[in-house]
């Protein structure tokens, strides 16, 4: 058996870093805050104490480090479009972690990441072309196209939170109108329940009030499910995809948007490409990113680079 790899979930709250081994086990999770303002160096200094900590924990050693990021991950390895953690914009992390860790390293979007862990691990394991949405405090995805991730030369694939399924719609956060993620995030869930006059804190919140047979609930989450199936859709009759996952916290609500959102896919979708995409929940949940920025650094170690 190989020595194991580190593995890194960066979000723009909490840093999780894992020792993972090539069956996928995780034999050690180290948890931090980010900080406020990071740099790229600040980072990598963290992601070294973390390692030390693994290694301490498990007496192994490491063949490399693979990370998921927020961020559009280009060929070149430079981070961009951070909303969540500005301070890394333009900076090439990679170098940062190499340099500090003195370990080859290997850098994914932190969705993609998610898509690779569930192909590897999860649900999608064994399945050649799957795609992975993640509903949260925005929307991410995820696209894998005959077992291999798709990326994209400036690392801008798989936006899927950022498809237009209201041209005329909300103002989104990355600039555009009427983004899916303004109407099936859990943001985007919270926003229309208290238009709808419910107080409630969160999306967790809004499900209960729905289990409760709450008309104005059900009316967000036939909204949350027509858009979805709009997308997916879309998706379906671009990719033909063979499985898609959905995760994030707000798949939580999964029994309330479920029905509607069924029901648009295949209104709108090819019959053929419909019927052969099974859409489920996510199997591996938090640990999607973690086991595929661990798949990512063992590909990258198989292939030599």
């Amino acid at each position: 058996m190989s020595d194991p790899v580190l593995a890194v979930d960066l979000g723009g709250t909490n840093i999780r870093l894992a020792a993972v081994d090539n069956d996928g086990n995780i034999l050690h999770l180290v948890r931090r805050g980010t900080p406020h303002g990071v740099t790229a160096e600040g980072l990598a200094s963290i992601f070294a104490e973390m390692a030390s900590e693994c290694g301490n924990a498990t007496a192994k050693t490491f063949a490399a480090i693979g990370a998921g990021v927020p961020a559009n991950v280009t060929s070149s390895g430079i981070l961009q479009h951070l909303p969540n953690i500005p301070s890394l914009e333009g900076t090439d992390l990679r170098a940062f972690v190499a340099e500090k860790l003195r370990l080859p390293v290997v850098i994914e979007n932190d969705a993609t990441a998610a898509a690779i862990g569930e192909a590897w691990m999860g649900v999608s394991k064994g399945i050649g072309n799957s795609i992975l949405i993640t509903l949260g405090t925005g929307i991410g995805g995820g696209v894998i196209v005959n077992g291999e991730p798709l990326r994209g030369p400036d690392g801008g694939a798989g936006k899927l939170g950022h498809i237009c399924v209201e041209p005329d719609g909300h103002q989104c956060g990355c600039g555009s109108h009427g983004c899916i993620e303004q109407y099936a995030s859990a943001t985007a869930m919270l926003r229309m329940a208290r238009e709808a006059g419910l107080e409630v804190e969160n999306s967790r919140q809004l499900f209960d009030l729905w289990k409760t047979g709450n008309g104005a609930a059900k009316d967000v989450f036939d909204s949350v499910g027509r858009h979805l199936g709009i997308t997916l859709a879309g998706l379906v009759n671009t990719f033909n995809p063979e499985i898609i996952v959905i995760g994030g916290g707000a798949a939580a609500a999964w029994d309330a948007f479920i029905g509607p959102l069924t029901q648009e896919l295949r209104l709108r979708a090819f019959k053929e490409p419909v019927e052969r995409a099974k859409v489920v929940r996510t199997q591996l949940g938090d640990d999607a990113g973690i086991l595929g920025a661990a798949s990512s650094a063992f590909r990258m170690l198989a292939s030599g680079q």
